[in-house]
Parts: structure tokens; sequence; C-alpha cells
């Protein structure tokens, strides 16, 4: 049946099947007490934990603009002002590797090239073989 209600309570579980609609306007509040289920939706324009934070755990994340993360800025492709292996060294696999200043590798292996102007054995001196 149908009705008009200026309060409408229920005790228990409450099932409404069709399409809802709560408020009928962008000043109306509606609070819900407990926890919210929602299933086969999406949310849209909603914040979400705009007044406590938490986690979770998305299939896709997607973010238009630029997203900073408390670790991480990452905003047109490019990863800014982030150290990368400061804690947990790894491999990388790059195109181009450029520096910029100072570049210390613990370990050198040039292949196709020359090594000019570079002082070899000046701290620990070793020994070497030569072509000419």
């Amino acid at each position: 049946s149908t009705g008009a209600f200026t309060t409408l309570s229920a005790s228990g579980a409450a099932t409404f099947t069709g399409d809802v609609t709560l408020g009928n306007a962008a000043t109306d509040t509606i609070t819900i007490s407990g926890t919210v289920g929602i299933n086969a939706g999406s949310i849209d324009n909603t914040t979400i934990g705009a007044t406590t934070a938490s986690t979770g755990a998305f299939t896709t994340l997607l973010a238009s603009g630029t997203a900073t993360l408390s670790t991480v800025d990452i905003n047109g492709g490019a990863i800014d002002s982030t150290t990368i292996g400061a804690n947990t060294a790894s491999t990388g696999a790059f195109t181009t590797l450029s520096a910029s200043g100072t570049a210390t590798l613990s370990s050198v292996d040039i292949n196709g090239g020359a090594i000019d102007g570079t002082t070899i054995g000046a701290n620990t001196a070793s020994t070497g073989a030569f072509t000419t």
C-alpha cells in the first residue's frame, strides 16, 4: 500500500525495493547510525574519510589533477621529490638514466664507451690490463 508519513520508524530490519529517495533538497541532512552496505553501485561526488581517515582497498584508483599521498607525489606521469630505494634498495630498468651533480655508484660496468678524464685507483691502487 502507499501512504504519506510525517515520521516513519521501524524496529528491526526494513527492506525497500525499487528506487528509494531520501531527502529532497541539497540542504537536507540524512543521518545513518550504524553501518551502511552498498552493493552493485558506486559512490559519486562524496568525500570519504573527511572527518576520520581510514584505509581502503580498491581494484582501480583514479585521481584527476594532482594526487598527493603521504609518501609520494605522482602527477602527469612524474614522481616528484621522492627518494626511491632510500630504505630498501631494489632494481630498476630505464631507457635513459641521467644525473645532475655527482653520481656515486657502488660498482660500474661501462660497455660500448670510453672512460675519459677519470683517475683510476686514486684512493685504492689496483692492477690494470691495457691493449695500448
